[in-house]
């Protein structure tokens, strides 16, 4: 079974930002941690392209896996949970959002992603659920990930200039994230 499952947002990869350096420092605690590649980019980049790449691990997940998203990770998630009606430990969401952006190269490869109204469906199946808000996100407005934080009933940590939390806003490590989930 996975520990912890962390997933990229659009466009991204398993090898930036504080994934490597987050996976690392779980696995020298002993977890087995699950980093997948997911199809990114216009025509590729869809939510059944990636629910087929996380079927292939399904079998691994379960009710002490946590998951951690980035961007559009969480939206990806709480979709995928829900459909499969996976329980799972806890679910930590970066930067997250539910609607389009209003960027247009983002939204084009979001949109696809956005299948639920409700999402409180969750709240059964995920025990523990956090959302890190920045102040300044440069791509997902704040409002956005309030109104995802709510709509799945999770506590709130607002990160004072923390950009996107990427490699761009300094995002190679994130202590507190580590912290929270140690914490369990």
């Amino acid at each position: 079974m996975y520990d912890f499952v962390v997933i990229h947002g659009s466009y991204g990869s398993p090898f930036e930002n504080w994934f490597p350096w987050l996976t690392k420092e779980l696995e020298t605690r002993g977890a087995n941690v699950l980093v997948p590649q997911f199809p990114c980019g216009k025509g590729i980049q869809n939510y059944k392209n990636w629910e087929n790449v996380l079927d292939a691990y399904a079998p691994f997940l379960g009710p002490e896996t946590i998951f951690i998203g980035h961007s559009l990770a969480p939206a990806f998630i709480v979709d995928y949970l829900i459909n499969k009606e996976i329980k799972i430990k806890g679910l930590y969401c970066v930067a997250p959002f539910y609607h389009p952006l209003g960027l247009p190269e983002f939204d084009e490869v979001n949109v696809p992603f956005f299948l639920k109204k409700d999402l409180l469906r969750i709240r059964q199946l995920a025990e523990k659920r956090t959302c890190f808000i920045s102040e300044n996100d440069p791509y997902v407005p704040k409002d956005l990930s309030l109104d995802f934080a709510e709509k799945i009933k999770a506590t709130t940590q607002f990160i004072p200039n923390a950009g996107h939390f990427n490699t761009t806003a300094g995002y190679n490590t994130f202590d507190i994230l580590l912290q929270e989930i140690l914490k369990g």
